[in-house]
């Protein structure tokens, strides 16, 4: 049967089709037949990733956005690009921000620059056009190891999904420029932030943002800032279920998240009193993880206080990198006991004296009689 049935459905189904094909599979459709020859011009899905591509690439993109007709929308555009040592930095930004400034024009909704690096240093990123930041359209913006020129008119009405992986910022000041302009956040995703320099972040300009679900901010410079700039930025992701956070600074000060469902705190904590700390903030939450250590030297006696979260609603909690220490059983312990409702504790692989954790928190009291205590090696 010679029947060619692909090539007979309507323009915008095989549009849809093409959509899901790398930028230069889509091209190679041209050759199939003359019924496919334009097609992949009125695709709304540009794909480029130079890693397999390296010569000519940037001459590729040019040509592909020059042969559509841009009256047609661009919905998604995703640059993922390796730096090459024929090219200057200038060069490379003038092209990104000249396609950046294209696709804003068509009407980006998921927006995607991802520079990656070979035998190239980390701290050299690309700066990208300021249009980037008063994009109305765009509603999932992902960044990695691009230069973000924030400021106070950041105006991004549409944006639901944010990541920045090793971003540079110029103060974390501008972090927070960025973040009050993006009312209908519901997603953010921060990885290893770098700052020109660290000032203090200005609390008279400070918002909530009402919309966001999900937060997973790891290393953002917070190990090194001011506490009341910690607590402001806390503040401003405060209305999350879903929260992931590594490396900040925890003292009383810290504001309450009351819609927290489920927690994970990441690396090194001071004192397992400061993970109750950050507890007694979440009076909803629902699974707790802690994936890091302790200092021991900063072992603290037996708490005065229990958080709400711990007699309502705690159910599962796992302690990830459990290594013994009299603060880590503490906090083990502690949990076991003042947990009315946990159905599960987790404890992570013990690098000292295993045989004696379990002995001990075996024998522990716990306030949940449907508690199971399990142990991952």
């Amino acid at each position: 049967m010679d029947d060619d049935r692909i090539s007979s459905l309507p323009d915008e189904i095989l549009c849809h089709i093409l959509s899901f094909l790398p930028t230069q599979q889509a091209v190679h459709t041209s050759v199939l037949s003359k019924r496919w020859i334009h097609l992949w011009t009125s695709v709304p899905v540009l794909d480029f990733d130079n890693r397999f591509h390296p010569f000519g690439f940037e001459n590729f993109i040019h040509a592909t956005i020059q042969a559509r007709n841009l009256q047609q929308p661009i919905t998604s555009f995703r640059l993922k690009y390796y730096q090459l040592l024929h090219r200057r930095s200038e060069d490379v930004k003038a092209d990104i921000n000249a396609w950046v400034n294209t696709v804003i024009d068509c009407g980006i909704e998921n927006l995607e620059i991802r520079k990656e690096w070979e035998r190239q240093p980390l701290c050299n990123f690309i700066s990208l056009s300021c249009r980037i930041l008063s994009c109305k359209t765009v509603v999932v913006l992902n960044l990695g190891r691009v230069s973000i020129a924030a400021s106070s008119s950041v105006e991004l009405p549409s944006l639901k999904s944010l990541r920045l992986n090793r971003a540079e910022l110029k103060e974390p000041q501008y972090l927070m420029e960025l973040l009050y302009g993006c009312p209908m956040l519901e997603d953010l995703h921060i990885y290893m932030l770098h700052y020109d320099h660290f000032g203090s972040v200005c609390k008279e300009r400070f918002k909530i943002l009402p919309k966001l679900v999900w937060a997973d901010i790891w290393v953002v410079g917070m190990e090194i800032m001011d506490g009341n700039d910690v607590n402001v930025l806390l503040k401003t992701i405060s209305n999350v279920k879903f929260l992931s956070i590594s490396q900040f600074q925890v003292n009383d000060a810290v504001p309450e998240f009351p819609h927290l469902r489920d927690l994970t705190l990441l690396l090194e904590f001071h004192s397992w009193h400061s993970v109750l700390l950050m507890l007694k903030s979440c009076p909803k939450l629902q699974s707790f993880e802690f994936d890091g250590i302790f200092k021991a030297m900063n072992f603290l006696p037996y708490p005065h206080f229990v958080p709400d979260c711990l007699t309502e609603s705690l159910t599962k909690c796992h302690l990830r990198y459990h290594q013994g220490t009299k603060n880590g059983l503490q906090l083990a312990k502690y949990i076991l006991q003042n947990s009315t409702y946990l159905q599960v504790l987790k404890i992570g692989h013990a690098l000292h004296n295993p045989a004696e954790v379990l002995k001990v928190l075996a024998l522990c009291p716990r306030k949940s009689a449907s508690c199971e205590l399990s142990f991952i090696r």
